[in-house]
Protein backbone atom coordinates (compact mmCIF):
# COMPACT_ATOMS: atom_id res chain seq x y z
CA UNK A 1 0.00 0.00 0.00
CA UNK A 2 2.81 2.43 0.94
CA UNK A 3 4.55 2.06 -2.57
CA UNK A 4 0.84 2.51 -4.45
CA UNK A 5 0.46 5.81 -2.52
CA UNK A 6 4.00 6.70 -3.43
CA UNK A 7 3.42 6.45 -6.91
CA UNK A 8 0.03 8.43 -6.93
CA UNK A 9 1.67 11.33 -4.25
CA UNK A 10 4.62 11.64 -7.42
CA UNK A 11 1.68 11.86 -10.27
CA UNK A 12 0.34 14.43 -8.41
CA UNK A 13 3.19 16.34 -7.81
CA UNK A 14 3.56 16.16 -11.74
CA UNK A 15 0.15 17.62 -11.66
CA UNK A 16 1.07 20.79 -9.61
CA UNK A 17 1.87 22.88 -12.13
CA UNK A 18 2.66 26.14 -9.64
CA UNK A 19 4.66 24.04 -7.60
CA UNK A 20 6.42 22.72 -10.92
CA UNK A 21 6.88 26.39 -11.91
CA UNK A 22 8.67 27.85 -8.27
CA UNK A 23 10.87 24.78 -7.57
CA UNK A 24 12.50 24.61 -11.62
CA UNK A 25 11.38 27.82 -13.38
CA UNK A 26 11.67 30.40 -11.03
CA UNK A 27 15.49 29.14 -9.57
CA UNK A 28 16.41 28.76 -13.32
CA UNK A 29 15.20 32.62 -13.95
CA UNK A 30 16.93 33.69 -11.04
CA UNK A 31 20.82 31.72 -11.51
CA UNK A 32 20.38 32.99 -14.92
CA UNK A 33 19.85 36.65 -13.61
CA UNK A 34 22.29 36.42 -11.36
CA UNK A 35 24.96 34.94 -14.30
CA UNK A 36 23.89 38.03 -16.22
CA UNK A 37 24.61 40.18 -13.70
CA UNK A 38 27.82 39.05 -12.22
CA UNK A 39 29.57 37.45 -15.14
CA UNK A 40 33.05 37.36 -14.64
CA UNK A 41 32.81 40.00 -11.89
CA UNK A 42 34.79 37.80 -9.26
CA UNK A 43 37.82 37.82 -11.95
CA UNK A 44 37.26 40.59 -12.70
CA UNK A 45 37.18 42.70 -9.55
CA UNK A 46 38.81 39.92 -6.93
CA UNK A 47 41.54 38.34 -9.31
CA UNK A 48 44.73 39.52 -9.95
CA UNK A 49 45.27 40.70 -13.71
CA UNK A 50 48.95 41.77 -15.83
CA UNK A 51 49.42 45.54 -15.33
CA UNK A 52 49.05 46.83 -18.50
CA UNK A 53 51.71 49.71 -19.18
CA UNK A 54 53.40 52.02 -21.84
CA UNK A 55 56.93 51.92 -22.45
CA UNK A 56 58.50 54.51 -24.18
CA UNK A 57 62.74 54.68 -24.97
CA UNK A 58 64.46 58.28 -25.24
CA UNK A 59 68.02 58.96 -25.68
CA UNK A 60 70.77 57.67 -23.78
CA UNK A 61 68.07 54.76 -22.46
CA UNK A 62 69.16 52.21 -19.95
CA UNK A 63 69.37 48.45 -21.33
CA UNK A 64 68.99 47.07 -17.82
CA UNK A 65 65.09 48.79 -17.43
CA UNK A 66 64.27 46.73 -20.91
CA UNK A 67 65.47 43.58 -19.74
CA UNK A 68 63.91 43.97 -16.44
CA UNK A 69 60.61 44.68 -17.81
CA UNK A 70 60.84 42.06 -20.51
CA UNK A 71 61.62 39.21 -17.28
CA UNK A 72 58.30 40.73 -15.66
CA UNK A 73 56.33 40.32 -18.68
CA UNK A 74 57.58 36.71 -19.55
CA UNK A 75 58.70 35.30 -16.35
CA UNK A 76 56.35 36.94 -13.27
CA UNK A 77 53.53 38.16 -15.42
CA UNK A 78 53.62 41.16 -13.31
CA UNK A 79 53.19 43.48 -16.20
CA UNK A 80 51.88 43.98 -20.13
CA UNK A 81 54.48 46.21 -21.55
CA UNK A 82 54.08 48.22 -24.39
CA UNK A 83 56.81 49.76 -26.80
CA UNK A 84 55.30 53.13 -28.25
CA UNK A 85 56.50 56.32 -29.21
CA UNK A 86 55.64 59.08 -27.03
CA UNK A 87 52.81 60.39 -28.26
CA UNK A 88 51.29 57.31 -28.57
CA UNK A 89 51.85 56.51 -25.14
CA UNK A 90 50.21 59.65 -24.04
CA UNK A 91 47.11 58.60 -25.93
CA UNK A 92 46.98 55.26 -24.15
CA UNK A 93 46.96 56.54 -21.01
CA UNK A 94 43.83 59.61 -21.47
CA UNK A 95 42.38 55.93 -22.58
CA UNK A 96 43.22 54.83 -19.64
CA UNK A 97 44.30 51.64 -22.16
CA UNK A 98 47.77 51.48 -19.96
CA UNK A 99 47.87 52.25 -16.11
CA UNK A 100 50.97 54.08 -16.87
CA UNK A 101 53.99 55.57 -18.50
CA UNK A 102 57.59 54.33 -18.16
CA UNK A 103 60.23 56.89 -19.65
CA UNK A 104 63.38 55.08 -20.39
CA UNK A 105 66.67 57.80 -20.86
CA UNK A 106 69.29 58.92 -18.86
CA UNK A 107 66.74 58.48 -15.53
CA UNK A 108 63.80 56.37 -15.20
CA UNK A 109 60.40 58.14 -15.10
CA UNK A 110 56.96 57.23 -14.29
CA UNK A 111 53.96 59.02 -15.48
CA UNK A 112 50.46 58.22 -13.87
CA UNK A 113 46.86 59.25 -13.53
CA UNK A 114 45.21 58.10 -10.16
CA UNK A 115 46.30 56.08 -7.49
CA UNK A 116 45.62 52.44 -6.75
CA UNK A 117 47.17 48.92 -6.64
CA UNK A 118 48.59 48.93 -9.67
CA UNK A 119 50.37 52.18 -9.72
CA UNK A 120 51.69 51.21 -6.65
CA UNK A 121 53.32 48.47 -8.07
CA UNK A 122 55.01 50.67 -10.77
CA UNK A 123 56.06 52.72 -8.59
CA UNK A 124 57.97 50.26 -6.39
CA UNK A 125 58.99 48.53 -9.87
CA UNK A 126 61.08 52.11 -10.51
CA UNK A 127 61.77 52.92 -7.05
CA UNK A 128 63.64 49.30 -6.41
CA UNK A 129 65.44 49.82 -9.71
CA UNK A 130 66.57 53.16 -8.84
CA UNK A 131 67.88 51.57 -5.59
CA UNK A 132 69.59 48.85 -7.06
CA UNK A 133 71.67 50.69 -10.05
CA UNK A 134 72.95 53.32 -7.26
CA UNK A 135 73.46 50.23 -4.78
CA UNK A 136 75.75 48.89 -7.80
CA UNK A 137 77.32 52.27 -8.48
CA UNK A 138 78.28 52.36 -4.69
CA UNK A 139 79.47 49.00 -4.38
CA UNK A 140 81.65 48.64 -7.67
CA UNK A 141 83.52 52.25 -6.78
CA UNK A 142 84.37 50.94 -3.21
CA UNK A 143 83.99 46.91 -3.37
CA UNK A 144 84.69 45.64 -6.94
CA UNK A 145 85.21 42.36 -5.45
CA UNK A 146 81.71 41.85 -3.71
CA UNK A 147 80.06 42.81 -7.11
CA UNK A 148 79.07 38.96 -8.54
CA UNK A 149 77.66 37.98 -4.97
CA UNK A 150 75.18 41.35 -4.20
CA UNK A 151 73.76 40.82 -8.34
CA UNK A 152 72.70 37.20 -7.54
CA UNK A 153 71.27 38.39 -4.11
CA UNK A 154 69.56 41.51 -5.75
CA UNK A 155 68.24 39.04 -8.59
CA UNK A 156 66.48 36.79 -6.13
CA UNK A 157 64.32 40.06 -4.94
CA UNK A 158 63.13 40.84 -8.49
CA UNK A 159 60.17 38.37 -7.83
CA UNK A 160 57.24 40.78 -7.33
CA UNK A 161 54.42 38.55 -7.34
CA UNK A 162 54.26 34.72 -6.71
CA UNK A 163 50.92 33.29 -7.36
CA UNK A 164 49.95 31.35 -4.67
CA UNK A 165 47.34 29.48 -2.93
CA UNK A 166 45.98 28.33 0.48
CA UNK A 167 43.95 25.72 -1.32
CA UNK A 168 43.18 24.00 -4.45
CA UNK A 169 39.66 24.03 -4.21
CA UNK A 170 37.03 27.24 -5.99
CA UNK A 171 36.79 30.36 -3.90
CA UNK A 172 34.67 32.69 -6.57
CA UNK A 173 33.56 35.68 -3.82
CA UNK A 174 29.87 35.54 -5.93
CA UNK A 175 30.01 31.79 -5.65
CA UNK A 176 27.48 32.32 -2.03
CA UNK A 177 24.48 33.71 -3.94
CA UNK A 178 24.80 30.40 -6.16
CA UNK A 179 25.26 28.50 -3.27
CA UNK A 180 22.03 30.40 -1.64
CA UNK A 181 19.82 29.74 -4.37
CA UNK A 182 20.50 26.39 -4.68
CA UNK A 183 19.55 26.55 -0.57
CA UNK A 184 16.14 28.59 -1.84
CA UNK A 185 15.73 25.62 -3.89
CA UNK A 186 15.73 23.24 -1.61
CA UNK A 187 13.53 24.97 0.93
CA UNK A 188 10.46 25.67 -1.58
CA UNK A 189 9.77 22.42 -1.17
CA UNK A 190 7.71 24.34 1.85
CA UNK A 191 4.62 24.75 -0.91
CA UNK A 192 4.78 20.56 -1.23
CA UNK A 193 4.46 20.01 2.43
CA UNK A 194 1.86 22.74 3.12
CA UNK A 195 -0.10 20.95 0.28
CA UNK A 196 0.45 17.68 2.14
CA UNK A 197 -0.40 18.52 5.30
CA UNK A 198 -3.59 19.93 3.69
CA UNK A 199 -4.52 16.74 2.16
CA UNK A 200 -3.87 15.39 5.52
CA UNK A 201 -6.75 17.08 6.93
CA UNK A 202 -10.76 16.06 6.74
CA UNK A 203 -11.93 19.58 7.59
CA UNK A 204 -9.43 21.08 4.96
CA UNK A 205 -10.07 19.61 1.75
CA UNK A 206 -11.84 16.59 0.23
CA UNK A 207 -8.53 14.28 -0.18
CA UNK A 208 -8.08 14.27 3.81
CA UNK A 209 -11.86 13.52 4.43
CA UNK A 210 -11.85 10.57 1.73
CA UNK A 211 -8.73 9.40 3.69
CA UNK A 212 -10.07 9.86 6.88
CA UNK A 213 -12.99 6.86 5.80
CA UNK A 214 -10.83 5.03 4.14
CA UNK A 215 -9.63 1.50 5.67
CA UNK A 216 -6.11 2.16 5.12
CA UNK A 217 -4.08 3.52 7.99
CA UNK A 218 -4.05 7.44 6.92
CA UNK A 219 -0.46 7.37 8.42
CA UNK A 220 0.97 5.38 5.98
CA UNK A 221 -0.70 7.60 3.37
CA UNK A 222 1.46 10.54 4.54
CA UNK A 223 4.50 9.29 4.92
CA UNK A 224 4.14 8.04 1.40
CA UNK A 225 2.51 11.70 0.22
CA UNK A 226 5.67 13.12 2.24
CA UNK A 227 8.46 11.04 0.93
CA UNK A 228 6.91 11.51 -2.97
CA UNK A 229 7.08 15.35 -2.37
CA UNK A 230 10.45 14.95 -0.95
CA UNK A 231 11.64 12.82 -4.29
CA UNK A 232 10.22 15.90 -6.77
CA UNK A 233 11.82 18.32 -4.10
CA UNK A 234 15.07 16.61 -4.76
CA UNK A 235 14.78 16.17 -8.40
CA UNK A 236 13.66 19.81 -9.11
CA UNK A 237 16.51 20.92 -7.18
CA UNK A 238 19.08 18.55 -8.74
CA UNK A 239 17.71 19.90 -12.14
CA UNK A 240 18.14 23.34 -11.37
CA UNK A 241 21.63 22.56 -9.65
CA UNK A 242 22.51 20.69 -13.10
CA UNK A 243 21.89 24.10 -15.12
CA UNK A 244 24.09 26.20 -13.20
CA UNK A 245 26.78 23.61 -13.24
CA UNK A 246 26.89 23.07 -16.93
CA UNK A 247 24.65 25.80 -18.73
CA UNK A 248 25.76 28.62 -16.49
CA UNK A 249 29.39 27.02 -15.84
CA UNK A 250 28.69 27.89 -11.71
CA UNK A 251 31.64 25.87 -10.09
CA UNK A 252 29.85 23.88 -7.93
CA UNK A 253 33.15 21.49 -7.38
CA UNK A 254 33.39 18.16 -7.92
CA UNK A 255 31.97 16.42 -4.81
CA UNK A 256 28.63 15.02 -6.64
CA UNK A 257 27.69 12.56 -4.34
CA UNK A 258 28.12 15.00 -1.09
CA UNK A 259 26.23 17.49 -2.97
CA UNK A 260 23.54 15.20 -3.69
CA UNK A 261 23.03 13.96 -0.17
CA UNK A 262 22.74 17.94 0.78
CA UNK A 263 19.84 18.60 -1.20
CA UNK A 264 18.25 15.32 -0.40
CA UNK A 265 18.43 16.26 3.10
CA UNK A 266 17.79 20.31 2.39
CA UNK A 267 14.15 19.14 0.63
CA UNK A 268 13.66 16.99 3.27
CA UNK A 269 13.60 20.11 5.51
CA UNK A 270 12.07 21.89 3.10
CA UNK A 271 8.66 19.29 2.45
CA UNK A 272 8.67 19.10 6.57
CA UNK A 273 9.12 23.16 6.99
CA UNK A 274 5.73 23.05 4.97
CA UNK A 275 4.03 19.85 6.68
CA UNK A 276 4.68 21.51 9.88
CA UNK A 277 3.24 24.86 9.52
CA UNK A 278 0.37 23.25 7.44
CA UNK A 279 -0.57 20.96 10.40
CA UNK A 280 -1.29 24.44 12.99
CA UNK A 281 -4.52 24.93 13.43
CA UNK A 282 -7.72 25.52 11.35
CA UNK A 283 -5.57 28.28 8.84
CA UNK A 284 -6.37 28.74 5.57
CA UNK A 285 -4.01 27.44 3.12
CA UNK A 286 -3.48 30.70 1.66
CA UNK A 287 -1.77 31.92 5.16
CA UNK A 288 -0.09 28.94 5.68
CA UNK A 289 1.87 29.55 1.95
CA UNK A 290 2.35 33.08 3.01
CA UNK A 291 3.97 31.94 6.44
CA UNK A 292 6.63 29.40 4.79
CA UNK A 293 7.75 31.73 2.27
CA UNK A 294 8.05 34.42 4.68
CA UNK A 295 10.48 32.13 6.68
CA UNK A 296 12.10 30.60 3.62
CA UNK A 297 12.89 34.29 2.22
CA UNK A 298 14.10 35.37 5.79
CA UNK A 299 16.15 32.36 6.06
CA UNK A 300 17.99 32.45 2.29
CA UNK A 301 18.30 36.24 3.07
CA UNK A 302 20.53 35.60 6.15
CA UNK A 303 21.89 32.70 3.85
CA UNK A 304 22.93 35.62 1.46
CA UNK A 305 21.03 35.05 -1.36
CA UNK A 306 20.04 38.77 -1.52
CA UNK A 307 23.10 40.31 -0.02
CA UNK A 308 26.47 39.15 -0.47
CA UNK A 309 28.58 38.66 3.16
CA UNK A 310 25.26 38.51 4.51
CA UNK A 311 26.53 35.36 6.45
CA UNK A 312 29.61 36.62 7.45
CA UNK A 313 28.28 39.45 9.17
CA UNK A 314 25.14 37.49 11.13
CA UNK A 315 28.49 34.97 11.83
CA UNK A 316 30.54 37.94 13.26
CA UNK A 317 27.47 39.34 15.83
CA UNK A 318 24.93 36.43 15.85
CA UNK A 319 26.47 33.10 15.38
CA UNK A 320 23.82 30.86 16.49
CA UNK A 321 21.40 31.96 13.88
CA UNK A 322 23.84 30.16 11.52
CA UNK A 323 23.90 27.08 13.27
CA UNK A 324 19.82 27.05 13.66
CA UNK A 325 19.31 28.47 9.37
CA UNK A 326 19.17 25.51 7.21
CA UNK A 327 19.76 27.73 4.56
CA UNK A 328 22.82 28.71 5.95
CA UNK A 329 24.11 25.50 7.04
CA UNK A 330 23.47 24.60 3.12
CA UNK A 331 25.51 27.16 2.12
CA UNK A 332 28.22 26.82 4.29
CA UNK A 333 28.47 22.87 3.64
CA UNK A 334 29.03 24.01 -0.29
CA UNK A 335 31.88 25.94 0.72
CA UNK A 336 33.23 23.38 2.89
CA UNK A 337 33.63 21.00 0.27
CA UNK A 338 34.89 23.68 -2.41
CA UNK A 339 37.36 24.84 0.17
CA UNK A 340 38.82 22.88 2.91
CA UNK A 341 40.46 19.47 1.97
CA UNK A 342 38.79 18.01 4.50
CA UNK A 343 34.96 16.98 5.63
CA UNK A 344 35.14 17.80 9.13
CA UNK A 345 32.88 21.49 8.42
CA UNK A 346 30.85 19.59 5.95
CA UNK A 347 29.68 16.34 8.73
CA UNK A 348 29.14 19.02 10.97
CA UNK A 349 26.65 21.00 8.31
CA UNK A 350 24.95 17.79 7.84
CA UNK A 351 24.27 16.97 11.40
CA UNK A 352 22.86 19.95 12.02
CA UNK A 353 21.16 19.67 8.74
CA UNK A 354 19.62 16.17 10.17
CA UNK A 355 18.74 17.38 13.14
CA UNK A 356 16.81 20.29 12.18
CA UNK A 357 14.71 17.61 9.99
CA UNK A 358 14.10 15.14 12.69
CA UNK A 359 12.73 17.64 14.88
CA UNK A 360 10.55 19.19 12.14
CA UNK A 361 9.24 15.51 11.59
CA UNK A 362 8.61 15.11 15.12
CA UNK A 363 7.03 18.62 15.72
CA UNK A 364 4.17 17.34 12.66
CA UNK A 365 3.85 14.37 14.17
CA UNK A 366 2.89 15.46 17.56
CA UNK A 367 0.24 18.00 16.25
CA UNK A 368 -1.56 15.56 13.62
CA UNK A 369 -1.47 12.47 15.79
CA UNK A 370 -4.38 13.30 18.04
CA UNK A 371 -6.36 14.87 15.36
CA UNK A 372 -10.08 13.29 15.62
CA UNK A 373 -13.21 14.50 13.69
CA UNK A 374 -16.98 14.23 15.07
CA UNK A 375 -18.37 14.31 11.57
CA UNK A 376 -17.02 14.73 8.21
Amino acid sequence: MFFRAYGYGLKRCAREKYLMFWNILFPIILGTLFKVSFGDMNEREFMFQQIPVAYVEEEQSQQEFETLLTELEEENQLVKVQKVSGEEAKKLLREEEVKGIFWNGSSITLTVTEEGMDTSILKSIQEQYEKTVGAFSEIAAEHPENLQMVAGNIAKQWNYLKENSITNRNMDMMSDYFYALIAMNCLYGCFSGVNCAVAFKANLSALGARRVVASTNRFVILLADICAKITAQFFCTVFGAMYLKYALKVNLGDETVRILLMILIGSAIGVMTGVFVGSIGKIKESVREGLCIGVTMIECFLAGLMASGMYQLVETYAPVINRINPASLIVKAMYSLNIYDTYTRYNQCMLGLLAITVILCIGSYLMVRRERYASI
